[in-house]
């Protein structure tokens, strides 16, 4: 037995060095500190996995498991250093289900070089030590009478061992055995538990969740306040845990009774690409609607598109390609008795897996790539995208020829990195003159170059980025222009609003002057959201006093749909929403999916109970951040409930239709 121990052991011991050196090296590349604050849950998990060995009698069998073990480990550094320098996201397991999507848009400068070099050097260190220790071994090899008997008594002893730890009253592992979403705060998490002690967790948490099967769902319905008819909005069977958020209609409720929707997610749109001279539309509808300079958005487009349909996300694992879930809180699930309800994306339904989600959310209508342009091929990922200003005609003449109400969402691709990359596209902005007008407004001074004083490649990228939004606009003016012909435009709620930051290249960090340590500085994360409908503009102006169409309160896409609702006179269950109207006077706090972590436009918090990060703290009052913790704890229970409601209503699909 002490051969055993002795064998193993060292075997062991050399696993578990470069198992420490690795994660270290991991935790400081993301900007974590220096080792997991429970270290020994990762320890635990690592000692878990790696006591395997003790039944392989072969030391080059426990070598080459071993080795793959710390593979394992080295791809997670890998992955998570590229993801971070690019998205400053972390990997979950959860985001395999898009390797599909990622493949797609993949560009080689996103690749960590830096991280694959230092990679092979302390794996090669690993692989010399365990050569050496391997010699040293066989150097001393003398037979272990009933080998196997021995060993197995020894694995059944460290389980125990691990079992007993993992299924204590000790608080920090009774802590971790109860986890039962761990990606709602991923980078916490993942800086508490270490890389073996997160990722297991997870798989754990994934694999459970799978074997679940949903009771049968009961319906309850909330009321239309204007209609009073029935609106079924949490078809399912989680009543018993709601949050209980009190639905306050505003000021604004039922003003638009009955108009048409038409809401914009705008690809990549940030507010410096608005311009009076080169986007006159946008700036139209800033100036002319109402438009909130303190928008924030930090998401992937998928997650900020369902956002802005649904009015959440669910942080467990979600695959509408293979699973039907309820619904029926979209703001197309609620309309489209009364309404037509239309999607618009020019790309395949297999990305994102669009096609089986949108009509989940209660779309009728879906027009992809195929649809819009039938017979030609799609376009590539190299920024030749097609204009959107090709696209709107395409889109308008569906729009407007509906004689019901219409809700029509648009997701917009134009502007969408890499910038300057696209020979084709780049040829059509010279051709429609965009860039001529471009170095015009900068000669008159009516345009400046947010990064002038960069490198000569970000000052041409910046420029092509401009260009796409000009093409952008020329888009949103077709689109007023189509509704103004046809009569709809004073009938007709126009939501527009961002996705993310403009990420390619690191051009938002290069624009705020940051780096991905400042991960949570919201700064980075300002987006673009208005909303336009001429009634709306001269009620708000004429309630608020206000000589301008700015609203300054910090609002995000979750803002989207209980707004759209509330101007509908729709009263809708609040539980199902992280956000409220742009007309409430509740704080607003947004949570990323993608950071894993709360904030509003003066606070941060990666987990909800603290703050780490004050914009201007000596101008927040303890009354601010008083409430930003208040109402993020809601959003955690109301993540909880959404998760709940997401599990308990998925059903698997009997054909696949995406």
């Amino acid at each position: 037995m002490k051969r055993i121990l002795r064998d193993k052991g060292l075997l062991f011991l050399v696993f578990l060095t470069f198992f420490i050196i690795t994660e270290a090296i991991t935790f400081r590349w993301v900007d974590f500190t220096f080792l997991p604050r429970f270290l020994y849950v990762d320890l635990l998990v690592a000692f878990a996995f790696s006591s395997v060995i003790l039944l392989m009698k072969s030391n080059k069998l426990a070598i080459i498991y071993l080795s793959a073990l710390l593979g394992f480990v080295m791809i997670l550094f890998m992955i998570n250093a590229t993801m971070y320098g690019v998205y400053l996201d972390l990997f979950s397991l959860q985001q395999l289900q898009l390797i599909g999507e990622a493949t797609a848009v993949f560009n080689f400068e996103h690749l960590s070089l830096s991280s694959i070099a230092v990679a092979a050097l302390v794996f090669t260190a690993y692989l010399i030590t365990m050569r050496l220790a391997y010699r040293f071994l066989q150097k001393q090899k003398t037979p272990t009478p009933n080998y196997f008997a021995k060993a197995l008594f020894m694995f059944a002893v460290s389980g125990l061992f691990v079992f007993a730890f993992f299924t204590s009253d000790i608080p920090v592992f009774a802590q971790y055995a109860a986890t039962n979403n761990i990606t709602t705060f991923k980078r916490s998490s993942l800086e508490k538990y270490g890389l073996l002690g997160y990722y297991t967790k997870e798989a754990e948490i994934i694999i459970m969740k799978e074997q679940v099967t949903p009771p049968e769902t009961t319906q309850t319905t909330t009321t239309d306040l204007t209609t009073d008819s029935a609106v079924d909005t949490s078809a399912d069977n989680t009543t018993d845990n709601k949050i209980g958020d009190i639905f306050e209609p505003t000021d604004y409720f039922g003003l638009l009774e009955g108009k048409n929707v038409i809401t914009l997610m705008l690809e990549s749109i940030q507010p410096f690409g608005i311009n009076e001279v080169l986007t006159p539309n946008l700036w139209k509808l800033m100036h002319e609607g109402l438009y909130f300079p303190n928008n924030y958005s930090e998401n992937k487009t998928n997650v900020s598109e369902m956002i802005g349909i649904t009015g959440n996300y669910p942080t467990i694992n979600f695959l509408p390609s293979s699973y039907d879930y309820d619904f029926s809180f979209s703001v197309p699930n609620i309309l489209k008795d009364r309404y037509v309800t239309s999607y618009f994306h020019d790309n395949v339904p297999t990305f994102y897996s669009r096609g089986s989600l949108m009509p989940q959310l209660g779309f009728e209508n879906l027009y992809f790539h195929e649809d819009l342009y039938p017979g030609e091929p799609i376009w590539t990922w190299n920024g030749d995208y097609t204009l959107d200003s090709v696209t709107i005609e395409k889109i308008m003449p569906l729009i407007v020829a509906q004689e019901e109400p219409f809700y029509s969402y648009w997701a917009t691709l134009s502007t969408h990195g890499p910038y300057n990359y696209g020979p084709e596209n780049k040829a059509l902005f010279e051709e429609l003159g965009y860039f001529a007008k471009i170095d015009q407004a900068e000669a008159d001074g009516t345009w400046v170059n947010i990064l002038k004083d960069s490198t000569a490649d970000n000052v041409l990228r910046i420029r092509h980025y401009q260009a796409a939004v000009m093409d952008l606009d020329a888009a949103i003016g077709r689109m007023l222009a189509e509704l103004e012909t046809n009569g709809l435009l004073d009938d007709t709620l126009i939501v527009l609003f961002g996705d993310h930051n403009v990420y390619y290249h690191d051009l938002y960090l290069t624009i705020n002057q940051a780096d991905a340590t400042d991960y949570f500085n919201m700064e980075m994360y300002h987006t673009f959201f208005a909303i336009y409908n001429p009634l709306l503009t001269e009620t708000y102006l004429d309630k608020s006093g206000a000589d301008s169409t700015y609203i300054d309160k910090f609002v995000s896409p979750y803002s989207v749909v209980p707004t759209v609702l509330d101007l509908l006179g729709i009263e809708f269950d609040p539980d199902f929403y992280l956000g409220d109207s742009v007309f409430s006077n509740r704080p607003q706090v947004f949570y990323s999916n993608k950071l894993t972590g709360l904030f509003d436009n003066l606070l941060y918090s990666d987990d909800g109970s603290g703050i780490i990060y004050y914009r201007d703290i000596l101008h927040t009052s303890d009354e601010h951040i008083d409430a930003f913790l208040e109402r993020s704890a809601v959003i955690i229970e109301k993540i909880e409930y959404i998760n709940n409601h997401y599990l308990k209503t998925q059903t698997t699909k009997t054909t696949n239709d995406d």
